[in-house]
């Protein structure tokens, strides 16, 4: 009976030590975890040769789990979810930076695709209205946008197409009205508006030209008047219509807020 109850009282403390360990050669084995001050946990999974294995999760201050991580070899499976337990994303780690295509979740719907390689963005990355459609694609290398940037309204037809380079306009720059014809035809140059800015009517009909060299307009007259008509159209409208500029700095922010380009 004696040593029935040595057994039973040191189990828990055998049990406790196998906890946090390291081998001969300082390598991480077994269970590790970490606790905050008030005993909820930070983290905790398995090591095997200094290496994490299988299953491990990470948790807010609250205590609510803020990951799960699968690790296979060099690669984590990794799920991140935020303080009221919705999952916020979703993808891979490979040596601990994000690789492939990352999703990104809003109130449990899916509303960003981001492709990864060695931490940076690199690849396409996509965001979708709330329904589903695709809205914004642009194109990244090496953590820069460098490429094709695109807008769309939900019908899946183009709203914005313009050229990035290291993360600035440079070359043509469209912008369609949702009937399929073009509103707006210019070019950007080192993210300066340059050349001829020619804008249409929903009929293909070119009501005014605009005239830049490297940002500086050369015909501000015939702005000027255009402005002016703007003006005392919004003041009719108490302010309904959103400035029509704001797409030159957030075309897909633009497009969700103005409803009646949908």
């Amino acid at each position: 009976m004696r040593i029935v109850f040595l057994i039973l009282f040191f189990l828990p403390i055998l049990a406790f030590s196998q906890i946090n360990q390291t081998d001969a050669n300082g390598l991480r084995q077994g269970k590790w975890e970490k606790k905050q001050a008030n005993g909820r946990p930070v983290y905790e999974g398995e090591f095997k040769d200094d290496k994490p294995v299988g299953e491990w999760k990470r948790y807010h201050p609250g205590g609510q789990v803020k990951a799960i991580m699968i690790y296979e070899g060099d690669t984590a499976r990794t799920q991140l979810f935020d303080v009221w337990r919705k999952k916020v994303a979703e993808g891979n780690y490979v040596n601990q930076q994000k690789e492939g295509v990352w999703r990104i979740y809003k109130e449990n719907l899916k509303v960003a695709e981001e492709t990864y390689s060695k931490g940076a963005l690199n690849g396409v990355l996509r965001r979708f209205y709330d329904t589903g459609e695709i809205m914004e694609e642009t194109d990244w290398m090496n953590g820069k946008q460098d490429g094709n940037y695109q807008v769309f309204f939900k019908n899946g037809e183009p709203y914005m197409q313009c050229k990035m380079k290291d993360n600035v306009r440079n070359g043509l720059f469209l912008v369609y009205f949702d009937n399929g014809q073009q509103e707006l035809v210019g070019e950007y140059k080192n993210n300066l508006r340059h050349g001829e800015w020619k804008y249409y009517n929903r009929n293909g009909e070119n009501i005014y030209t605009l005239f830049y060299d490297n940002g500086q307009i050369l015909n501000p007259a015939v702005r000027d008047s255009i402005d002016n008509l703007e003006m005392q159209n919004l003041e009719q409208n108490k302010g309904a219509i959103l400035d029509p500029e704001k797409f030159m700095q957030d075309p897909s922010e633009y497009l969700m807020k103005n409803k009646t380009k949908q």
